[in-house]
């Protein structure tokens, strides 16, 4: 039987010498039911019937639909089937996964769609909506009882009849009726629920799009109305929750997208005015000035942060059982006003600010303890300076190598005795002075020090979510302006290979001066001033917060030969001795030789310099001479061994040879047993399940206690809980596998309560292990395991650099056989918080720079450019990140890669307008000003009187440049 009835017996009646018969048995066919003789009548004819049949054909598409209503409503009843032209149909509203599985053809069989399509402003895409053949929309009976009145929307000739039927949103509306009611009741029984109040906040955005779709009218007006309905929830939030930063900073930034910089500024200085010593709404109405194209220049910003900071000042004077939180509140405002020195190119004050900081809180007998000179010379510089302007080069890049020349190496205040040409570079204690405060509560003075080394671009080691919250480092989502902050992620931290050449490629391109990571003069100079920096804090410093610092130096050391193995950063050999030169130095001193944790860190700059046997025996001899004597061990001692046989197992382990598994077991009994680490036994099963027991034992002993709170000096040091815990269960994964390791892991979770520091390291362990697991044993199906641990981890802890680097890497394994990118953007983006978000820029370059490799001609051979869609992606991320609503839309950061990812695959006008629009967003930061003459040279002249309006740091002004070349 034929699949279709009109080519039934096709070969009985198809005959060449009879077409006519032909054509009226096909014709006559079952299939096709309007009569062949009107078909066969001549167009004119045909036209008439239909003229004459519209009115009719009207009527009739009313009747069906009414008869359509009456069936619904009867629900018993069912459609006989007509020839009427308008058929049954329904909207299919229910997914169905069976779909999923519906084979599709692969590339290169695959047709391929291409649009032309512009950025910022110009030709967009036409988008087509597929619409279908009418739509019905049917409104409630009333209680009379009447029959339902239709609307039929012609959507061709766009007629419309109105008629009272239920809308196509109805379902929608009542939707949402009944969460709007959840919340209500939810947050009338519990107000002081603040994740339900930031998810009603969030769902009024949802209310918009239905609103937008279904109601229409204007968008600006109804981003307006969402807005001031957010405000109200968030005010009556604060009634309840007047202490919520969380709910205070939501309604800053809601305010900030809901109404004009002069409305804002204007309603900002009212509630400062009323609530003074809030923090939240200072950040407010400073960054109101800041971040507005009109009011923003420096001696209007810097005037804000000084009153803010003497308002707290005073308060703390006179509130005795606040001044631990307004000290705290100090030190914030302090780390703003320093990025915003910094980011504005005002380093020469930035420098003498927290010089006066240091001389003041940390070496107050010792005036000139910071007194740190840059043994760059001057004389070099003009040497550099001639070989450019006799260049021949284009004014644009001459102005921009001489610039960023001395903005290299003049980052410190002039101190030389005669005039100095450059009255920027003149910077006296007078002029800070009124930024200087005291900070005199006990455990604040490592916070001082972490602050002021983070403002000189040391990156936090390692850089942890709880780390960062407890340093109060975390809440400015433009701090991010520069690539150092991010640089933790290329410190190992487990046995596990994280190297990845695509991610992050332009690391030095994206340094901005003064800086340490490009071959530039006044590299070297720099790292030496912020390596004696940290050096001079430790020497001020006393107990844990001197150790934590210390063993911070260690680690930034550590990094930089890291940085080098990598091709990231390139230094001398030369350069190289002196740092090891420096440790050796510190260890032989008097007051460190007995510190076991520098012995440690020493040992693994050894590991990562090549070292590998030096490394081991260090850690061998000091686990030997502290074992000596068993029975006088302190608990700090105790702690700092597991610390220090954690260490030793996973440098056994990152051999990755079954000779180093057997040294890790034998290092894991001796840790359990009290035995020596140089001791020589048989591994018996008696002895690995003895091990376990003693693992497990003092494992629930642990979990019995309560977990101690720490402060974020402890975050740098040995902790004995965490490193049982990983050396328990890498004996576990050794010995019993991944599985038992993981359900181990997932028991220690469970019972840590809240999101602490102790749970961060499990976590991080957790998804090493797994991780570890993958890459040895890619066919067994762990991925899933890895994924979900990933997303646990990163939803508590977002601004973790080492769970974000495991991501990263996870999504170039095998094809990317782990997260799809859509889960991986889902994921980040619920954060709300600038690092995770700016990943997804990193992490999409990376795969740009994936597929760029493998996008090869099939016919000749070639390396081609990058995929089309891969751009659309990007393109649509970039927007996204910066769009109004998102945390990173002040990204210094964010913005710069947008820029040099446009300037990379468009033409001038794209990047001319992302680049004003991102100006707009971030006037105060100099790095976006110095691009200008990248991306829009010939309108340069116009940014550098923009420059100069807002009164940042210019080195070399267009007439001194003109002076040079004549």
């Amino acid at each position: 039987m034929a699949l279709f009835p009109a080519y039934e017996d096709l070969a009985a009646v198809h005959d060449a010498s009879c077409p006519s018969t032909y054509a009226e048995s096909w014709l006559t066919n079952s299939s096709f039911k309007i009569g062949a003789a009107d078909l066969l009548k001549p167009s004119s004819e045909v036209t008439k019937i239909s003229d004459s049949s519209e009115s009719e054909l009207e009527t009739n598409l009313v009747k069906n639909v009414t008869k359509k209503v009456k069936t619904h409503k009867q629900k018993k009843q069912s459609h006989s089937k007509s020839a009427d032209i308008v058929e049954d149909f329904k909207i299919d509203t229910t997914r169905n996964l069976e779909f999923l599985s519906v084979a599709t053809i692969s590339r290169p069989a695959v047709p391929k769609y291409r649009s032309n399509f512009r950025i910022w402003g110009l030709q967009r895409p036409i988008k087509k909506k597929y619409k279908r053949y009418y739509q019905m929309l049917i409104e409630k009976l009333d209680n009379s009882g009447d029959e339902p009145t239709i609307t039929k929307k012609d959507l061709d000739k766009n007629i419309s009849v109105e008629i009272n039927e239920e809308f196509t949103g109805f379902k929608q509306e009542s939707d949402m009726s009944k969460t709007t009611a959840f919340y209500n009741k939810g947050l009338g029984e519990n107000p002081r629920n603040i994740e339900m109040w930031l998810q009603y906040v969030r769902f009024q955005d949802v209310i918009f799009k239905f609103e937008k779709t279904y109601r229409k009218g204007s968008f600006a007006k109804g981003k307006r109305v969402t807005a001031e309905r957010k405000l109200a929830i968030l005010d009556k939030a604060l009634t309840h929750n007047p202490d919520s930063e969380i709910l205070m900073r939501e309604r800053i930034n809601t305010a900030v997208g809901a109404y004009p910089a002069d409305e804002l500024h204007v309603q900002l200085k009212s509630l400062v005015e009323k609530d003074p010593g809030n923090i939240i709404l200072w950040q407010g109405y400073i960054e109101a000035t800041q971040c507005s194209m009109s009011h923003c220049n420096t001696p209007a910003v810097l005037k804000l942060y000084t009153k803010s900071l003497a308002t707290l000042h005073h308060m703390r004077r006179n509130s005795a059982l606040q001044k631990a939180h307004l000290e705290e509140n100090i030190l914030r405002m302090l780390y703003q006003c320093g990025l915003f020195l910094k980011q504005s190119g005002l380093f020469e004050q930035l420098w003498t600010l927290l010089r006066l900081y240091l001389e003041l809180n940390l070496a107050p007998s010792d005036k000139n303890k910071f007194n740190i000179y840059s043994s760059f010379n001057d004389n070099q510089l003009l040497e550099l300076e001639e070989v450019v302007l006799k260049s021949q080069l284009p004014i644009h890049e001459l102005w921009l190598r001489i610039e960023r020349l001395r903005e290299a190496c003049h980052w410190l205040p002039y101190s030389e005795d005669g005039n100095c040409e450059d009255p920027q570079r003149i910077v006296f204690p007078e002029d800070v002075a009124e930024l200087i405060h005291p900070i005199t509560m006990p455990g604040n003075m490592f916070k001082l020090t972490a602050t002021i080394l983070t403002l000189l671009k040391a990156p936090l080691l390692p850089s942890r979510h709880t780390t960062m919250q407890g340093l109060g480092l975390d809440y400015v989502p433009w701090a991010l302006d520069s690539i150092e902050t991010l640089l933790p992620m290329f410190l190992p931290l487990y046995p596990i290979d994280l190297t990845n050449k695509n991610f992050l490629v332009d690391t030095q391109r994206l340094a901005v001066g003064p800086q340490y990571l490009k071959t530039f003069p006044g590299q070297e100079e720099y790292l030496d001033f912020l390596l004696a920096t940290m050096k001079n804090c430790t020497d001020c410093l006393q107990g844990k917060e001197k150790i934590a610092v210390t063993v911070w130096w260690f680690r930034f050391q550590r990094l930089l030969i890291v940085l080098d193995k990598e091709g990231r950063l390139k230094m001398s050999s030369g350069f190289k001795k002196k740092l090891k030169s420096s440790m050796k130095q510190l260890l032989k001193s008097e007051q460190h030789r007995n510190n076991i944790i520098y012995y440690q860190e020493f040992a693994l700059f050894e590991y990562q310099s090549g070292n590998t046997e030096s490394a081991i025996n260090i850690l061998i001899t000091t686990l030997s001479t502290i074992t000596s004597n068993k029975s006088a061990l302190t608990e700090t001692q105790r702690c700092e061994i597991c610390f220090l046989f954690r260490t030793l197992v996973e440098l056994h382990l990152d051999s990755g040879s079954s000779e180093g598994k057997e040294k890790t077991l034998k290092c894991l009994i001796a840790l359990s047993s009290d035995k020596s680490v140089k001791s020589d036994f048989e591994m018996t099963q008696d002895l690995l399940r003895e091990t376990n027991l003693k693992f497990k034992h003092v494992t629930l002993q642990m979990l019995g206690n309560e977990m101690p709170v720490l402060m974020s000096v402890d975050h740098f040091l040995p902790n004995f809980f965490t490193d049982w815990i990983i050396c328990n269960g890498w004996f576990l994964y050794l010995t019993s596998g991944a599985i038992t390791c993981g359900t181990f892991l997932e028991d220690i979770l469970n019972k840590i309560e809240g999101a602490t520091w102790q749970k961060e390291i499990v976590f991080e362990f957790y998804v090493a292990v797994l991780f570890k697991n993958c890459v040895e044993n890619p066919g067994a199906g762990m991925f899933k395991l890895l994924d979900d641990a990933l997303h646990r981890a990163i939803e508590i802890f977002p601004n973790n650099l080492f769970l974000l680097s495991v991501l990263a890497k996870e999504l170039t394994l095998n094809c990317s056989m782990g997260q799809t990118w859509w889960k991986v953007n889902r994921l980040l983006m619920k954060t709300g918080h600038a690092i995770p978000t700016l990943f997804l820029i990193i992490m999409g370059n990376q795969h740009s720079h994936e597929i760029r490799e493998k996008w090869i001609d099939t016919i000749t051979g070639r390396q081609m450019t990058e995929d089309p869609s891969q751009v659309h992606r990007m393109i649509s991320l970039f927007r996204r990140l910066t769009s109004s609503e998102m945390c990173t839309r002040r990204c210094g950061l964010a913005w710069r890669l947008y820029l040099q990812y446009l300037h990379a695959h468009f033409d001038l006008s794209v990047c001319r307008n992302a680049y004003y629009t991102a100006v707009e967003q971030c006037p105060w930061l100099k790095a976006l000003y110095i691009d200008a003459a990248i991306y829009i040279p010939a309108e340069l002249a116009q940014i550098q009187d923009l420059l100069i309006e807002k009164q940042l740091r210019l080195h070399i002004t267009p007439e001194e440049l003109d002076i040079l070349r004549n």
